[in-house]
């Protein structure tokens, strides 16, 4: 180019080269005005509809953006990776059309303008401090089965704005999210299983098992076929271990205790009306039921403690977890649907071994009843009658038809024995229910496949080896030392030198450390409301 042309544009060149960062800096201010509007317009209205998707008021929201002043906090890049970080969620059993995920991709593919750049940067940082929420601390709130989140809380550190400003600002939306999932080996597990379970579903579900007579190893049946089938797709079954034919062989046998242990059935290789029912289960309620108790995971595995005593009323099993590892595991006794255990966690503090049984006011009742039938029940059961003040009451005094449970002005309280309804031990977490572990003398029970028969209490198959992993004293609490204590027939209280905590919660699915996955019984009926709730756009 000759000299003088160049000497003639170089004004040109100049003036373009100052307007251009004058043009992105009157688009970024734009675009923060736009934002600011929509902040005001959410505070005074409550929500906002973009795209068809509807933006509540939140004052976490807000205040992310008055700290700066409505600047924009996404970049291109960003908002793309989210987009793909939200179509994710479906591994963790959550809905991305519940975190704005259609109306960012219509409007992504729209050409920008201060317009749509203000209506994504609203969008996308509600989506994302949403779905952060949700994997966090859980979508529904434990108690109500209602969708709640305190976006005050902040996810990480102290400082709740501080904290999505950040994460936001780091570029890296998808990894933020994931570093938010619960790191727990249940978790994982059952993300797993949601997978499996989805491409079992892609292909049409697994074939129904017809009904029939109880099918054993041996048999010649012609539903044998679907039955190994149906185990290999759900993986209880090893296709090379497939053989043509209508025999049960020891193979097929072997499948059908795994699946019958994988579903809190008894395992006894035949497949009965309960095993029926179970294998013919529709996979759609499997895939439910984990994304189920993938919401209750986010609850609860966050913060657990590296050694507790967790109590799965749903599977009826008490578990001793130590550094991070399941050391133990029993069958358990529940309550019934009518007096349920209650949810919750504590710390246990003692072991009782022979313990006294005081009559809990909810069952006063059924004793009363018990001696109408029977005058001399409280003998047989080896129980007797205090006033308040624990003094001695002579039961030949007392006139028990006049009483009701709440009218009733003394207070049972059975003795140390074989018929005591707490056995030889208890361990104790003193809470406002009144709940905590203990033997029983009725044994049988831990056979049945459907465990709901307390009163609320969890009463433990084998409680002296539980005593023992807790009390962690082998030379002075050995088993042998734990039984002969309790052989005296003395009454002994044991603290703890620690605090021992104790969970007790409710799982209709959860997965083992090798990632197996395990399905309970809904025994208190709490699912519905919860998948109600999860599938709920809020």
């Amino acid at each position: 180019m000759p000299r003088k042309a160049l000497r003639m544009m170089l004004p040109l060149l100049m003036l373009v080269a100052t307007a251009l960062p004058l043009a992105a800096r009157q688009s970024a201010d734009a675009v923060a005005e736009g934002v600011q509007r929509r902040v005001e317009l959410l505070r005074v209205a409550g929500e906002l509809e973009i795209g068809g998707a509807t933006i509540r008021h939140d004052p976490t929201l807000a205040a992310v953006y008055d700290a700066r002043l409505y600047t924009p906090l996404w970049t291109e890049a960003a908002g793309a990776e989210l987009a793909q970080a939200l179509q994710a969620l479906r591994d963790d059993g959550l809905d991305p059309e519940h975190y704005n995920a259609t109306a960012i991709s219509q409007l992504s593919a729209m050409p920008r303008t201060a317009e749509t750049a203000a209506d994504l940067e609203l969008l996308r940082t509600d989506a994302f401090m949403r779905a952060a929420y949700d994997l966090r601390f859980g979508k529904v709130d434990r108690e109500r089965h209602q969708v709640a989140r305190d976006l005050a809380r902040p996810v990480v550190g102290e400082d709740a704005v501080a904290a999505i400003t950040e994460l936001i600002l780091s570029g890296r939306p998808r990894a933020a999210l994931a570093g938010l999932r619960p790191d727990h080996f249940i978790y994982r597990g059952l993300v797993q299983a949601l997978a499996q379970l989805r491409g079992v579903q892609a292909v049409g579900g697994w074939p129904v098992v017809p009904a029939g007579p109880t099918l054993r190893l041996g048999d010649e049946d012609e539903r044998v076929p679907v039955l190994r089938e149906r185990l290999v797709m759900g993986g209880d079954l090893d296709p090379e271990d497939v053989v043509t034919g209508n025999r049960f062989d020891e193979a097929l046998d072997a499948a059908v205790r795994r699946f019958q242990h994988r579903h809190a059935l008894n395992e006894d290789g035949a497949v009965g009306r309960a095993t029926l029912a179970e294998l013919n289960v529709p996979v759609e309620a499997r895939i439910d039921q984990v994304r189920i108790n993938l919401e209750r995971a986010r609850w609860f595995t966050h913060d657990l403690p590296q050694s507790f005593v967790a109590a799965n009323i749903a599977g009826a099993k008490v578990y001793m977890v130590r550094d991070g590892d399941v050391i133990f595991e029993t069958r358990a006794v529940v309550g019934t649907t009518y007096r349920s255990t209650p949810i919750f966690t504590d710390q246990m503090r003692y072991l009782e071994l022979n313990p006294t049984w005081t009559v809990p006011p909810g069952i006063v009742g059924d004793i009363l009843n018990n001696i109408r039938r029977d005058p001399n029940y409280l003998r047989t059961m080896n129980m007797r009658v205090l006033d308040r003040s624990g003094r001695p009451v002579d039961p030949a005094t007392i006139d028990f038809s006049q009483y009701t449970a709440r009218t009733f002005p003394y207070v049972f309280r059975q003795e140390p024995g074989p018929l005591n309804a707490l056995g030889r031990i208890k361990f104790m977490f003193p809470n406002q229910y009144n709940v905590y572990l203990h033997d029983t003398p009725s044994r049988e029970l831990f056979a049945r496949e459907d465990r709901n028969f307390s009163s609320g209490c969890i009463r433990v198959e084998d409680p002296i080896r539980l005593a023992e992993l807790i009390l962690d004293e082998p030379v002075r609490w050995s088993r042998e030392a734990i039984e002969a204590a309790i052989a005296t027939g003395q009454t002994r209280t044991i603290p703890l030198a620690t605090p021992f905590p104790v969970l007790i919660l409710y799982w209709t699915a959860s997965a083992d450390l090798h990632g197996e996955v395990h399905y309970y019984r809904d025994a208190y009926q709490r699912d519905a409301s919860l998948l109600a709730a999860l599938n709920r756009a809020m």
